[in-house]
């Protein structure tokens, strides 16, 4: 199981909270006072940095916040830009998440190993994701690239690309079939960043 799947698993919790939020009508978007509902875990109030409206959850009433909702006031409501999300309550945020105008997913970046370091970026397209960067060598740049295919509804992995000797270069690249079986591969042998062998 990799790190990434370890980590995604209390996001079930925090898409529950989400909806909830999403459906909480106690504060209305202009009352932007301190206010504490859900048992002492909700409290709101505005963002000077940003102008945003800022939402912070304490999910296990610990006294310490694990979710930070940023929202942006419209005409007749609110809009959710982004969440920040600590994981494994260590008091660190090790997921950001970003939203676009329509309210869909458009970037998402994660601490995959609660290094304190953002590790993993996801991007999305009308709320699909069409990429993934991220970085195995622990040394703040991502060496491996994930590109997805969603044209069926749904993203499919057609193509990954790796620098697997850290120069900056991709140097190994694999295609994908819709079953997510390898049917193409190619590699680099002499680091000038061109594909020099290929094997199907």
């Amino acid at each position: 199981m990799t790190p990434r799947t370890r980590a995604l698993s209390p996001l079930l919790a925090i898409g529950l909270v989400g909806a909830l939020m999403g459906g909480c009508k106690a504060n209305k978007p202009e009352e932007l006072e301190s206010t504490r509902d859900m048992k002492q875990q909700i409290l709101e109030r505005e963002d000077p940095e940003s102008g945003l409206v800022l939402q912070e959850v304490d999910l296990d009433v610990d006294g310490q916040v694990d979710v930070y909702n940023y929202y942006r006031k419209r005409s007749n409501d609110r809009l959710l830009v982004r969440k920040e999300v600590d994981l494994n309550d260590d008091g660190k945020v090790d997921l950001i998440s970003f939203f676009d105008d329509e309210g869909r997913l458009k970037k998402e970046q994660m601490d995959s190993d609660y290094d304190g370091h953002f590790d993993w970026t996801d991007h999305y397209q009308e709320g699909k994701r069409v990429m993934s960067e991220y970085d195995t060598e622990t040394d703040g740049r991502p060496n491996v690239f994930k590109y997805y295919d969603s044209s069926s509804g749904t993203s499919v992995l057609s193509r990954k690309e790796r620098d697997t000797d850290g120069d900056g270069k991709i140097d190994v690249w694999e295609r994908f079939d819709k079953d997510g079986n390898v049917i193409r591969t190619g590699q680099d042998t002499d680091g000038d960043g061109k594909m020099d062998t290929r094997s199907e």
